[in-house]
């Protein structure tokens, strides 16, 4: 069914939600997976543990259930279903909730509603099997190989339920006014401004638990302190003077922000830079929890020439430099750093000066695994290592018009597995991985042929990644 996206107010609630948050790598190299956090950390404690778990992709499978979508909120429940996936989210949000003494409702109620909103889904039965080929992953964790998840079958799946709690801790939130008042329903968005809701959430639990320790070092306030500041690197309103690999010199700026294990799981760093003839060149290091990628050049057919497409240099033809002078520069973009949880945001809504916002159904082609080439990584911070990401979530977007339309999800349910359900609201089917895949061959077309899920018009919106070290 096709439903508009002018939706109405946010349903009233009284019942469940809960969610997790994880911190991502800032140096551009893969992270290392960490051990579990003790049961009842000191606050000190608490915090190390939570800066690991950004790298904690090690986590129970649990039964599919579905969302009652009772307001045209589909652009939510399939953030949600995604979330759930999100082995090292879930992590969090389960080493928040034990080592949290308080009730949190007063006045972090989207955490404290994610928490619960978490607990309505239940753990799916597993039996043990000796692997062959036990999948190899870093000391310290363990990634289940294929075998020893058995799918749940569709008549064991859950009753479905309605998020309320997570609708009603929405409500007191600016970041939601527009949506709440159906103007605004693009799901990207949601999950942005969800993120930043949670960011700030979880760092003021922290700063909380933080407060209430007794054994509170003085170098870590001082640290506190200092991570919040947005600052420019080096000295003066110039930066710092990085010299290249040539000797090339340029000025880096920094925009930095205090990091939560939120953003440290799905954060990175972009690296913008302009070059103009007879100056040094201008960096600018930009953080990113969800990588924009425009998909509307002839030439850009799948995600990996999307990004390729991503990092090709942008000619500056009015530019201006500080002599008052209009000389041609250029501007580049890299990928500074990679995050654990990796969104690719694929632009599908692009505005046009005669009819507005339109939809985009050109068909991207993506498989279930994901190589970057080191070309899109800034000069250095290549490794000669490849990088590697291991799809495990899809958010579609069905329908013709950017005004309308329904959102669906396709999830993993076990890293390393290749088992796949579809979720549309109530209704979730097991799929394969080659009805998640779009073939490359196809990537050139303009009409989806929509896969098997029933729906002429299926289009991936966001392809959620984890990183595979």
């Amino acid at each position: 069914m096709i439903r508009k996206k002018n939706a109405a107010p946010l349903p009233s609630a009284s019942s469940a939600p809960a969610s997790t948050s994880s911190p991502p790598p800032t140096n551009g190299a893969p992270a290392t997976p960490s051990a579990s956090a003790p049961a009842s950390p000191s606050s000190k404690e608490k915090e190390g543990s939570l800066t690991r778990v950004e790298s904690d992709f090690n986590a129970p499978p649990v039964v599919p259930r579905g969302l009652i979508n009772n307001g045209n909120l589909c652009f939510i429940n399939s953030i949600l279903q995604v979330l759930v996936y999100t082995t090292p989210f879930w992590n969090l949000v389960g080493r928040l909730r034990k080592g949290t003494k308080a009730d949190l409702s007063g006045r972090w109620v989207t955490l404290d509603a994610m928490m619960r909103f978490l607990e309505e889904f239940r753990p799916a039965p597993r039996i043990e099997v000796v692997s062959r080929s036990r999948t190899k992953s870093a000391p310290g964790t363990s990634f289940p190989s294929e075998d020893t998840f058995i799918p749940p079958s569709p008549s064991s799946y859950s009753e479905p339920f309605i998020p309320e709690e997570v609708y009603d801790s929405l409500k007191p939130n600016k970041r939601f006014d527009a949506m709440r008042r159906g103007h605004q329903e693009d799901a990207e968005e949601f999950l942005g401004f969800f993120l930043e809701t949670l960011h700030d959430e979880v760092l003021g639990v922290m700063d909380r638990e933080e407060k209430r320790s007794k054994k509170v070092v003085e170098e870590s306030e001082g640290e506190k302190k200092e991570e919040g500041k947005d600052k420019v690197d080096g000295e003066g309103a110039d930066g710092w003077l990085e010299v290249g690999s040539k000797g090339r010199t340029a000025t880096t700026r920094t925009t930095e922000t205090r990091q939560s294990p939120i953003t440290k799981i799905f954060g990175g760093q972009l690296r913008s830079v302009l070059r103009c003839p007879g100056q040094k060149d201008s960096i600018t290091l930009e953080p990113y929890q969800r990588l924009q990628l425009d998909i509307s050049p002839p030439n850009v057919r799948t995600v990996e020439e999307a990004l390729q497409n991503l990092t090709t240099p942008e000619a500056l033809p009015d530019f201006v430099n500080r002599a008052g002078i209009r000389v041609e520069a250029t501007k580049q973009v890299y990928l500074e750093s990679y995050p654990p949880v990796l969104i690719l945001h694929l632009k599908r809504f692009l505005y046009d000066n005669v009819g507005g916002v339109q939809k985009s159904g050109k068909v991207i082609g993506y498989g279930t695994e994901l190589t970057i080439d080191e070309k899109i990584v800034a000069p250095n911070k290549r490794t000669g290592k490849p990088i590697r990401y291991q799809l495990y979530g899809v958010v579609y977007h069905h329908g013709k018009s950017a005004s309308g339309g329904h959102y669906t999800v396709a999830v993993r349910q076990q890293i390393n597995s290749n088992s796949w359900v579809h979720i549309d609201d109530t209704s979730i089917r097991p799929i394969s991985p080659g009805d998640v895949a779009v073939d490359r061959s196809a990537g050139g077309s303009m009409e989806n042929r929509g896969g098997s899920d029933g729906y002429g018009e299926k289009n991936a919106y966001l392809l959620c990644y984890r990183l595979v070290t």
